[in-house]
């Protein structure tokens, strides 16, 4: 059955609707700054997911979008300028970035993307996988949790919420032997890969539950998830879809880190 992470995402920012409407009460405006770099189509992408949601909840978006040839130096003072503006409570680098490019020097309390160490908030597509796991009312309690990826915007820090919750989930990646044994074994799968057909039916059991973090565009534009739904259906009686699944329930979650800001 698919899990549907549009509904899930409205509820989200329905109820942080009501709280930006207190918080203008007091004069504040949640304010996030996006700073892109060059013109990669899938980030480009994301931020009109970001400014729908921040438009829907009554919040602000600034968006910085700069040459891929910005210097070091133009870089470090845009992000010390955001730094230092009261009036806004949210930073995001938009990935992926030049390797040149320093991003730490972003203040703790605006790190609304939770990427940097030690930050007060927590990865927002970790916490749509909390929020998408608790909408289909299911418990981690005993449950052989597997996460495919390792990357630092998905898989790292989903394997790294999980295991602060007391939970021991098993990490698949390319140099990991017997992963359809792994994969076999699940009762929840959380694929970050992006790329086609990571998991199919005959590397499943029945009654697994999929999580489709990973995304891929085919020559045609359209949306796919590591996953062919129609294959996996049989097998999964709950599962994201892709588009309408993760992605909305992540940017919805990045708002909540928004307003969590306001009073940090």
């Amino acid at each position: 059955m698919l899990i549907d992470g549009k509904a899930i995402a409205d509820t989200i920012l329905e109820t942080l609707k009501v709280d930006v409407s207190h918080l203008k009460t007091s004069g504040i405006t949640p304010t996030l700054a996006v700073i892109l770099v060059g013109d990669d189509p899938a980030s480009l992408a994301y931020i009109k997911q970001k400014q729908k949601a921040a438009e829907i909840i009554g919040a602000r978006i600034i968006l910085s979008h700069q040459s891929s040839s910005i210097s070091k130096d133009d870089f470090k003072k845009l992000i010390l300028q955001y730094n230092d503006d009261p009036n806004i409570h949210g930073i995001i680098i938009q990935r992926p970035i030049p390797n040149n490019l320093d991003t730490t020097i972003v203040k703790l309390k605006k790190d609304i993307d939770g990427f940097l160490p030690n930050s007060p908030f927590k990865v927002p597509v970790a916490l749509a996988v909390d929020e998408i796991l608790k909408s289909i009312h299911i418990s981690l309690v005993n449950k052989n949790i597997v996460i495919i990826g390792r990357g630092e915007t998905a898989g790292k820090p989903i394997a790294e919420h999980l295991t602060k919750m007391g939970y021991a989930p098993i990490i698949i990646h390319s140099q990991t032997p017997n992963t359809k044994e792994i994969m076999q074994s699940a009762d929840i799968i959380i694929s970050c890969v992006g790329k086609k057909r990571v998991i199919t039916s005959e590397n499943i059991k029945q009654g697994v539950i999929l999580i489709s973090v990973g995304i891929w565009r085919d020559t045609e534009g359209k949306l796919h998830g590591d996953y062919d739904e129609k294959d996996i259906e049989i097998k999964a009686p709950w599962y994201t879809p892709t588009p309408k699944g993760v992605g909305p329930v992540n940017v919805a979650c990045l708002m909540q880190n928004l307003i969590h800001s306001c009073t940090v």
